[in-house]
């Protein structure tokens, strides 16, 4: 059966996107090899199916064409092809370029080798799991390791407002996540939505609110490719104040610092996960020349091997399938400023080689390009591993490990530096109390000391983590233990041997002592006194300037 066109509402290209015209009724499903998703439609309107990027719906699939089908939706549901070169069928029968054949809900349309199937929405849908923390993180995890464009957010509003839940769920598709931070505290995954989307879907959850609520967003990779970062910046967080607050507490290593920052010496930082090397990082970086410059964080685990490259680097048109433009890389776009590079021994063997030759070149080279393109920044890289461990393995290349280790800055655990965690969870309360318009609450001794006793597996992110969440628990002037995770904390207390000690033993001190001692074992020969301590010896050079040190005079 065919129907007529001039039966449909017309949107032109540039009309609004088709998360603002819904959602309706109706919702389609995708679903082929990698690109499983569903998304709501509008009531009616003509909605265009493609792997172009301005497709209403965008399918990255190579059986699709760039504008493959388009989907009718008022008085007949209806489907039309648009030229594609892979077809659409309909009930096992391919239609003709621009044939229009109407449809029913539930009914298989096959576009190339991917299926659509358009379905209506239950008339009243089962409560919403509304997660814990924990889970929503670990989901948020998983989906910055897909690598795919969503948005997280951040919605607080009263803790006493029973509508607040069931107005932001409301407003939800059936793939998003919800969970709970604290009494009247939600936070939203929403899987695969473009910015424009993302935008859409939050202001109709600010509009479905009954009382006035505080809604931040982050849109991944824009604001951020890891799960705190991306938390960060919904919770409307800025670095500022955190950062200075941290690094005040390092004591040694803050003033190493400031020392290193107006240099261009490569920087790595090393400790557990959660520490803290992001924020050290930033202070370097707001403390630099370049400070009015980019400062671009990249996570080398959370982006899949195969559009690494493509996104450091670059690409040009018709370097790969997809590529239907010349697209700057990410180091391109930090020009004389900053970039991060955390997690960096998760950086895969072939990309390790490439980054290399831009650290020795200051010049990348974009995937399918013919001509290097000079760039401008200063590297810092951060690390959990052990590095020389890895090189030994054969995982790490030795060669870009001297590169990135111009200047090394060794975090120790919170777990040893326990004299500073009541002053980092009163600066976490007041930041908290900052955001809710409310004066912090104090921290009963009993709370602190379970606080000091605890072995503090996440370092200072668990730490934050904790203190924000007991904020929002205590309805008075005083954090108690009650607030707190007890079972967990006194599960796992600090061994004996990781009581608070001074942080000076943990300073770069050990390391500056080495350097000393192959000085004056080497009578001052700095190629050979690099040997031993295990760096080239310009690598040597940059730590004595960084450390002060003077150079021994030969026998």
């Amino acid at each position: 059966m065919t129907v007529a066109a001039d039966a449909y509402k017309t949107f032109e290209p540039g009309d609004e996107p088709i998360a603002e015209r819904g959602p309706g009724k109706l919702y389609v499903a995708v679903v082929g090899e990698g690109v499983d998703a569903t998304r709501p439609l509008p009531d009616d309107g003509r909605v265009v199916i493609g792997r172009v990027e301005g497709a209403d719906i965008r399918i990255d699939h190579r059986s699709v064409s760039r504008q493959h089908a388009a989907l009718l939706l008022g008085p007949q549901l209806a489907v039309q092809d648009l030229g594609s070169a892979n077809g659409t069928k309909v009930r096992g029968r391919r239609l003709v370029p621009n044939q229009i054949a109407a449809i029913s809900c539930g009914e298989p349309i096959d576009l190339g080798d991917v299926m659509i199937i358009v379905q209506q929405r239950a008339a009243s849908a089962p409560p919403r799991h509304v997660w814990e923390h924990g889970h929503f993180e670990a989901r948020l995890e998983e989906e910055c390791a897909r690598g795919t464009r969503f948005a997280v957010v951040r919605v607080h509003g009263d803790r006493d407002d029973a509508s607040l839940e069931p107005a932001i769920t409301g407003e939800l598709r059936a793939m998003d996540v919800i969970g709970r931070y604290g009494p009247g505290e939600y936070e939203v995954l929403l899987v695969e939505s473009p910015p424009a989307d993302a935008d859409a879907i939050t202001a109709r959850m600010r509009a479905a609110c009954a009382r006035p609520v505080q809604i931040g967003i982050a849109r991944y990779p824009i604001d951020g490719r890891d799960p705190y970062a991306l938390l960060r910046v919904a919770g409307g967080e800025t670095t500022g104040d955190t950062t200075i607050r941290i690094a005040d507490a390092m004591g040694t290593i803050d003033r190493v610092v400031e020392r290193i920052a107006a240099s261009t010496i490569s920087v790595l930082i090393t400790g557990e996960t959660g520490v803290g090397k992001e924020v050290l990082a930033e202070r370097l970086h707001r403390l630099s020349p370049r400070a009015s410059r980019p400062f671009l964080q990249l996570h080398c685990a959370a982006l899949p091997e195969a559009l690494l490259e493509s996104e450091l680097f670059g690409h040009e048109r018709g370097a790969f399938t997809g590529a239907v433009q010349a697209k700057p890389g990410l180091l391109e776009t930090a020009d004389g400023g900053t970039v991060f590079l955390d997690e960096i021994g998760e950086l895969p063997p072939s990309i390790q080689v490439k980054l290399l030759r831009v650290i020795e070149t200051r010049q990348v080279l974009p995937v399918g390009g013919l001509a290097s393109r000079p760039i401008d920044v200063r590297f810092l890289a951060a690390t959990h591993r052990d590095l020389e461990a890895e090189i030994a393995k054969g995982s790490f290349r030795q060669d870009l490990y001297f590169r990135l280790n111009g200047v090394s800055l060794a975090i120790p655990p919170l777990r040893r530096r326990v004299s500073e965690i009541a002053g980092l969870a009163r600066a976490f309360l007041e930041q908290s109390a900052d955001r809710a318009g409310r004066l912090p609450p104090g921290i009963s001794s009993d709370a602190l000391a379970l606080l000091e006793a605890y072995a503090w597996p996440g370092n200072i992110r668990e730490l934050r983590n904790v203190i924000e969440r007991a904020a929002v628990l205590c309805e008075g002037a005083m954090i108690d233990v009650v607030h707190l995770p007890a079972e967990t904390m006194r599960s796992r207390r600090a061994p004996a041997e990781t009581q608070p000690i001074p942080v000076e033993e943990y300073s770069l001190d050990p390391e500056r002592q080495r350097i000393m001692d192959a000085l004056v074992a080497t009578g001052g020969n700095q190629t050979e006194a690099a040997k031993i301590v295990g760096v080239s010896r310009r690598t040597l050079i940059n730590r004595m300037i960084a450390y002060d040190l003077p150079r021994p005079r030969k026998r």
